[in-house]
């Protein structure tokens, strides 16, 4: 939803209809918020300056805001408003804010997963009530791909990409428009169909992966992948919305912080998949 059209009521009434799902009757737990705390906010701009603000990627051109609302199992879910690949469109998310460091050899290791895959079935629950609503969501930003890729369409450039997002909705519209500037793009949802991707034959050019994934997170990933000599040498590009540390992916090729423009997408493939060739003999391509 363009900024100009999203209303303080677009919030609250997205606050209420996730309230109705995290906390159901009987269940226990409260919200630190609820709607009627975000009232009096006449304007979109004084709301936002009321949530927290994701400022990491202000450089990159894309705002993020977020309430830290919770759910009856797990105080940390956050509500989100931001901008993704498009500037100026608007769309409403979770981010279930479980990327804990808990290993198997932990002893809480069982349960936490159990707990993700919890939170992982709420986000989808009330992202679709959301949906069914009216409000704007990342659903809607595959449909706004697709428009844009007709006025931005590219030649074929024969470079594929394999794009590891567990996030359909984001998937598809990033393939969308990468299509249509010209590459062909494969989807990979998990860490374990990531690796079953890259033992095919013919490997892509480049891979996107997210950091943040159900089973084998992008982390685990990196290490296969940089542990493989058949794979050791492909460029990899992480994405993430959570604060990590970069000193932990020295060996990751870049790095783009969720939400990004589609530009900085663009120009960072544009950079990395030119370094590659620069780098590649050409008995070797």
């Amino acid at each position: 939803m363009k900024l100009e059209l999203l209303r303080p009521a677009h919030v609250r009434s997205a606050v209420d209809i996730y309230l109705r799902h995290a906390f159901p009757p009987g269940m226990g737990g409260r919200p630190r918020i609820t709607s009627a705390d975000l009232a009096g906010h006449e304007t979109i701009e004084t709301l936002f300056a009321a949530m927290d603000r994701l400022r990491a990627t202000d450089v990159e051109g894309c705002r993020r805001y977020s309430l830290q609302l919770g759910n009856h199992l797990y105080p940390f879910m956050k509500f989100v408003v931001e901008e993704y690949l498009v500037n100026g469109e608007y769309f409403f998310s979770i981010d279930t804010h479980d990327e804990l460091d808990v290993r198997p050899h932990h002893p809480d290791y069982s349960a936490f997963q159990d707990l993700k895959v919890h939170n992982r079935a709420l986000k989808a629950e009330v992202e679709s009530a959301w949906r069914m609503s009216g409000l704007p969501t990342l659903d809607d930003l595959r449909s706004l791909c697709e428009e844009l890729g007709v006025g931005e369409r590219e030649e074929p450039n024969g470079l594929r990409i394999l794009l590891v997002e567990d996030d359909l909705a984001v998937a598809f519209a990033i393939r969308a428009w990468l299509c249509a500037k010209g590459y062909s793009v494969d989807l990979a949802h998990s860490g374990e169909a990531t690796l079953q991707a890259l033992r095919s034959e013919t490997l892509p050019d480049l891979v996107i992966l997210d950091y943040e994934l159900p089973g084998l997170d992008g982390e685990s990933v990196l290490a296969e992948i940089r542990g493989d000599v058949r794979l050791a040498g492909l460029p990899i590009l992480m994405a993430t919305a959570a604060k990590i540390d970069l000193g932990r992916l020295g060996r990751v090729n870049g790095v783009l912080h969720k939400p990004y423009p589609r530009d900085l997408l663009f120009a960072t493939l544009q950079r990395m998949l030119a370094a590659r060739c620069a780098a590649t003999p050409p008995a070797v391509r």
